[in-house]
């Protein structure tokens, strides 16, 4: 097929390698040129604008920050809707909100474009989107899900491309399921803070609840907190899912259910970026509740400091 991809971060730009390395023929754009280096080195070509990457392409794929970022890109000025042709499917990556996804897909309605929300979960590991095995959560028609299936399966697991129902589903989905995952990140700092305060050695701690019901793959990315390693290379940053919370408390008011573990967590990321930490990698975090604890979860501690 052939693909404009936009967006080269940490987890676009695996994705768009893959989609090369499928064989599609794929042109890219970035806001920092000098992320498509190794995408030109593998054989994709440079677009100067979103709307050069949608112009005479089958597909464009969207990997952003967020709503405003992807309204900006779709519908804004030289964005995918000035380059695209009729037919074109817009298939829109990002963590986004179910409401701008509705919005986005009734104005590229209007221009005879296809829209579908897939955002993706790096279920399979931190290295899921380097091994083009993502999980994909997709919301829209189902036969333009099909027809375009071939791209996503450049990127994700095939057995892994869930089609959530109509159009915003996949973005509902991905909220849903990033709350759990940050919430379950932030419990097990406390867990942590409390069990090494309370004598137990991290290593020891950490290991049992590997072992125990609180088995979870988010305990594995404790092993770089121990190691301070909040490089956010394999991750987002702690802004980036301070906004998937944001968005998914945002969800349950729009939707009146109460979310009162959901608000207790988004108000530990408000706090985290507030306190400077923005920038690093997501599981960072945890900072706050050492600062809050007086404790340090580091590779070797076996009592409160």
């Amino acid at each position: 097929m052939n693909v404009g991809f936009i967006g080269l971060g940490n987890i676009g730009k695996p994705m768009a390698l893959n989609v090369v390395g499928a064989g599609h023929r794929t042109v890219v754009h970035d806001i920092r040129p000098e992320a498509a280096t190794d995408l030109l080195e593998a054989g994709a070509t440079w677009a100067e604008t979103p709307a050069d990457a949608a112009r005479g392409n089958d597909v464009v794929m969207g990997s952003l920050p967020g709503p405003l970022e992807v309204e900006a890109v779709v519908s804004g000025e030289q964005g995918v809707l000035d380059g695209a042709e009729k037919g074109a499917v817009y298939i829109d990556l990002a963590t986004n909100s179910p409401s701008m996804v509705r919005k986005l897909h009734r104005i590229c309605a209007d221009k005879g474009v296809e829209y579908i929300d897939a955002p993706v979960s790096k279920g399979s590991g931190a290295d899921s989107a380097d091994r083009g095995v993502l999980t994909v959560m997709a919301g829209g028609d189902p036969e333009t899900l099909e027809r375009v299936r071939p791209v996503l399966e450049a990127i994700a697991d095939p057995d892994l491309i869930f089609h959530c129902g109509p159009v915003g589903a996949g973005a509902v989905c991905k909220l849903c399921n990033n709350l759990v995952s940050h919430a379950t990140f932030g419990v097990m700092a406390e867990a942590l803070t409390i069990g090494l305060k309370a004598g137990v050695p991290l290593e020891t701690l950490a290991e049992v609840m590997a072992a125990g019901s609180a088995s979870s793959p988010r305990i594995r990315r404790f092993e770089s907190v121990f190691d301070r390693d909040f490089d956010p290379a394999g991750f987002a940053f702690v802004r980036s899912d301070a906004k998937d919370v944001r968005l998914a408390t945002e969800l349950a008011r729009e939707v009146d259910v109460p979310a009162d573990i959901a608000a207790a967590v988004d108000q530990k990321y408000v706090a985290a970026v507030a306190a400077g930490i923005g920038h690093l990698g997501g599981s960072a975090v945890v900072q706050v509740q050492e600062e809050r604890a007086r404790v340090e979860l580091r590779r070797g501690s076996g009592h409160s400091s």
